[in-house]
């Protein structure tokens, strides 16, 4: 097995900078449209995706939050976390956001469900919560260790910060085994079949979205 860190792990981990948002951007692209079971259901053009997902990529490098993995010979883009302080009002960061947002109201909308019920039953003030929004590997360089690694680091980092606890909604088994890898817990789950209101999301869907929560 590949060790996060150290010796013989061929990757460098960095934060993600100003200078990476462009191939940052095009990689959680690729992830979000093609390889995201409930995003793939809404066939949306990438000339229409791409805007608000620079916008938002942009913003998380602002944020300080979010880090990067590139390979340690090419230099070249194997993976990304996005994350953000969950107490963040996007819907006042620019009408690209806003956009994102109604390309997917099915998963706005659960989205809205979890955070509500993680408002409910955790602290989610400024500095409190830190929420991983996005985890995508480039297509070469998965399953060597990489989501594992970026997923450490932001939760390091956020301990570091003074963070009390890191939620993520978790869409497929394999972030599920990821997160769970990373001693996150689940604490609320919602099928698929309930993020089909809009017709959208085909409703035989199988699984389900899981909340996980780490408490640092």
């Amino acid at each position: 097995m590949i060790p996060l860190k150290g010796p013989g792990f061929p990757f460098v981990i960095k934060p993600l900078a100003s200078r990476d948002v462009g191939e940052a951007a095009r990689c959680y692209m690729d992830v979000f449209l093609n390889h995201e079971p409930l995003t793939s259901c809404y066939r949306i053009s990438p000339d229409l995706f791409f805007p608000p997902a620079l916008a938002y990529v942009s913003l998380c490098a602002e944020d300080g939050l979010s880090y990067i993995a590139r390979d340690a010979g090419s230099g070249g883009l194997a993976g990304f976390v996005f994350c953000s302080d969950l107490s963040t009002d996007w819907s006042s960061r620019g009408p690209c956001i806003a956009r994102m947002s109604s390309l997917f109201p099915d998963i706005a909308g659960i989205l809205g469900r979890l955070e509500q019920y993680y408002r409910e039953h955790f602290p989610t003030g400024p500095g409190q919560s830190l929420h991983i929004f996005q985890v995508g590997i480039t297509p070469e360089f998965q399953a060597q260790g990489v989501a594992k690694a970026l997923v450490v680091t932001a939760v390091e980092h956020g301990r570091e910060r003074g963070y009390s606890y890191t939620l993520a909604e978790c869409t497929s088994p394999s972030s599920q085994a990821l997160f769970t890898s990373c001693e996150f817990l689940e604490v609320h789950e919602v099928p698929f079949p309930d993020c089909s209101q809009s017709g959208a999301c085909s409703p035989g869907l199988p699984g389900k979205i899981l909340l996980m929560v780490r408490e640092l």
